[in-house]
């Protein structure tokens, strides 16, 4: 519950300052997975920056982003780039049906997507060379080489930039909502300390990060709550709390310089307009949706994320992370690194409720006028090993798994420009090797900037005052 008032110990309100600890409990936004410091924390980092932002230099339509992360590197042998006249061992048990589009064909187990198939394009030339999670997964979203090759590390204020925060710096919001936003959790290994690297704001400062929406796998809802007033407070009543701001203790400034308090003081207001802005709270409500509708994206953290995320892009934020969801599977073989059970994993627990909640997302924009100024993409860090039991990188990859593999691999894209009906690229005969148009991760980063409008060539400057660009190679204007 929003909480600007302090009780005494007799129980009766209090029309004194309140403490640092009460105000960083504001909105009670970590009931949405959120904190306030966190929301303060998106420091004063634009006024410490001389660089004006990106001017617009792109020919995509977009205005939104919804990036579906499969993290852990699903197979393109079993969803997007099945090859079924390959030896047994390489293509595997899956097989390729129709789709919408004559000539396409995707994985069995996608029978909803394959219906959609008219508005999304296949690119099946991704291609990388390093087998490691950290590392394909920092390259993806940054467009950059990890510096640390070797290790699965967590973030430093060093790393280039994430999509999140290159959009969120590049593009004002002025409808109350974060520019960017992930949800329903950042990308880590249940059985590591760490998140990975590559999904924050690093050298552009936390102002930049994106806001993380955590999820309830439980009740799947979005817990709105915290944005809530508590009873017998009205917006009326809040707005004469503002006053607040100019006769709080200066406990917050005496943690740091006085700079430091200003900072806090205009992102406290950053904070109170989010919580008094009615259509920022009910763009996280999804039981304003119809019942129907949120049975046609599924019942499952998956589907509610791609439903949420569609509100939240109609609400006016520019991009939206939907990473895959906690779903409690082996840590030996978990989320989308089949290691073991790959075929047994993706048509029961995995590839189902992302056909459902993908096929409804394409088809929800659609309905809505939105998929033409919303750009999809959905990708993981790698593909699997072509043959199937062959060790790369992990000794646990056993008979029945695929090991990691970053030689060639698949993305889908659609709306926001995109021509759809289309695979981009290919892959050799047994989806190995990249014969024709390739496309790096750099390349695939300076495309999403492309498409909404974001020179990608803006330089900025890294925390050693080094010239750097916000994408390191040119758009694929090919697929629009």
């Amino acid at each position: 519950m929003l909480r600007l008032f302090q009780r005494d110990l007799a129980g009766s309100e209090s029309t004194g300052v309140c403490g640092r600890r009460e105000i960083l409990r504001l909105g009670g936004l970590a009931t949405l997975g959120i904190s306030l410091p966190q929301w303060l924390n998106r420091s004063a980092h634009a006024k410490q920056t001389t660089a004006e932002p990106p001017k617009l230099a792109g020919g995509g339509k977009a205005r939104g982003v919804i990036l579906v992360y499969l993290f852990g590197g699903p197979s393109q042998l079993e969803t997007f780039d099945l090859k079924p006249e390959a030896p047994e061992d390489f293509r595997g048990e899956f097989k390729p049906i129709a789709t919408t589009i004559p000539g396409i064909s995707i994985c069995e187990h996608f029978p909803l997507l394959a219906g959609q198939a008219d508005k999304f394009a296949l690119i099946r030339s991704m291609h990388h060379e390093h087998p490691r999670h950290g590392w394909g997964l920092y390259h993806m979203f940054t467009g950059r080489k990890h510096s640390r090759p070797d290790l699965d590390a967590p973030p430093t204020p060093d790393d280039h930039p994430g999509l999140g925060a290159m959009v969120a710096y590049a593009l004002k919001n002025d409808r109350g909502l974060p520019p960017a936003v992930t949800l329903p959790r950042w990308n880590k290994f249940n059985d590591l300390p760490d998140i990975y690297a590559g999904e924050r704001a690093g050298f552009l400062g936390k102002a930049y990060d994106p806001w993380l929406v955590n999820g309830n796998p439980q009740n799947l809802e979005f817990d709105t709550d915290g944005l809530n007033l508590p009873a017998g407070v009205t917006f009326d009543r809040l707005a004469e709390r503002r006053q607040l701001l100019t006769s709080l203790d200066r406990e917050l400034a005496a943690l740091a310089d006085r700079a430091e308090g200003v900072r806090h003081d205009v992102l406290f207001s950053q904070a109170m307009a989010l919580i008094t802005s009615p259509p920022a709270r009910a763009a996280f409500d999804l039981n304003q949706e119809p019942g129907v509708l949120r049975d046609r994206y599924g019942r499952h953290p998956f589907g509610q994320g791609c439903l949420l995320a569609r509100r939240l892009i109609e609400a006016g934020t520019a991009l939206v992370t939907v990473n895959w969801h906690n779903d409690g599977s082996d840590v030996k073989s978990p989320f989308w690194d089949t290691h073991r059970d790959n075929f047994s994993s993706l048509k029961t627990r995995l590839m189902p409720p992302t056909d459902q909640g993908l096929s409804a997302l394409l088809e929800d924009l659609a309905g809505r006028g939105l998929l033409d100024s919303t750009l999809v993409v959905v990708m993981g860090e790698f593909g699997r090993t072509p043959r199937i039991g062959r060790i790369v990188m992990n000794s646990a990859t056993d008979a029945t798994g695929r090991d990691h593999w970053p030689h060639a691999y698949s993305v889908l894209m659609a709306g926001g420009g995109i021509r759809g009906g289309q695979v981009y690229g290919a892959s050799d005969d047994r989806g190995a090797y990249v014969e024709r148009d390739p496309v790096t991760p750099p390349q695939l980063v300076s495309t999403i900037l492309w498409a909404l409008g974001i020179n990608g060539s803006h330089e900025i400057s890294d925390r050693l005052g080094r010239p750097q660009t916000l994408a390191a190679d040119f758009p694929v204007t090919g697929l629009f």
